[in-house]
């Protein structure tokens, strides 16, 4: 039978070790990969660089996946409270059919397969965040965006919780049926986690005490 120093020493270790992989979880707390809803070919990974009160500068980069073909047209944000931003915004790098003074909108329309949601603003190529015009950000391509607006109070994860990307000129063997598709990936708020780890801590030493009384 092990001796409780070392049954203390194996709980102490899972504790540390469930509190270190969750801190993993939450290392990169401002980015998030998002793929299609009914094609999980299609990824785009979503990178917040900049976050204020003003404004949010966010990086979307079409990733690029071994015979498939896409094109980002839209990048929407479903946000707590009510949300304005303002229009053109800007861009850099290779922004595809995103000029340099993409159309930011406040009424982006509906969101194809997720219809409950409700999009505070989109950074769009055409008239709405289901009619984009390709060409957008291809595969391979990164894109950078600046908005301005009222984000106060607003964190980077409640931004990645609620982006929406919108894919067009879908051509993959796999799913041939597939238009287009919509991503929608939520990241873990920090205090659930914190209180998962906590809850590690605490199950190792209510076992410790049970243990000691033996």
């Amino acid at each position: 039978m092990p001796s409780f120093s070392n049954v203390n020493k194996f709980l102490t270790a899972l504790a540390v070790f469930g509190i270190l992989s969750l801190a993993h979880g939450t290392a990169k707390a401002d980015t998030v990969t998002v793929s299609g809803n009914s094609d999980p070919n299609l990824q785009a990974t979503i990178n917040i660089t900049s976050l204020t009160s003003g404004s949010i500068t966010f990086s979307v980069t079409n990733v690029l996946v071994a015979g498939v073909t896409s094109s980002i047209t839209g990048i929407g944000f479903e946000l707590p409270g009510t949300i304005t931003a303002n229009t053109p915004g800007a861009c850099a790098g290779s922004c595809g059919n995103f000029t340099a003074t993409p159309t930011v909108t406040n009424s982006p329309g509906n969101v194809p397969q997720f219809n409950t949601a409700v999009l505070d603003f989109a950074v769009i190529t055409g008239p709405s965040f289901a009619g984009g015009n390709p060409p957008g950000i291809n595969q391979g391509q990164t894109a950078t965006f600046t908005v301005t607006g009222n984000f106060t109070g607003l964190t980077q994860a409640q931004f990645l919780a609620g982006v929406f990307v919108r894919f067009q000129s879908v051509s993959d063997p796999a799913f041939p049926n597939v238009g287009s598709d919509v991503a929608h990936s939520p990241v873990p708020e920090p205090a659930t986690m914190l209180l998962l780890g906590t809850g590690l801590v605490g199950i190792a030493a209510g076992l410790r005490k049970r243990l000691g009384r033996k």
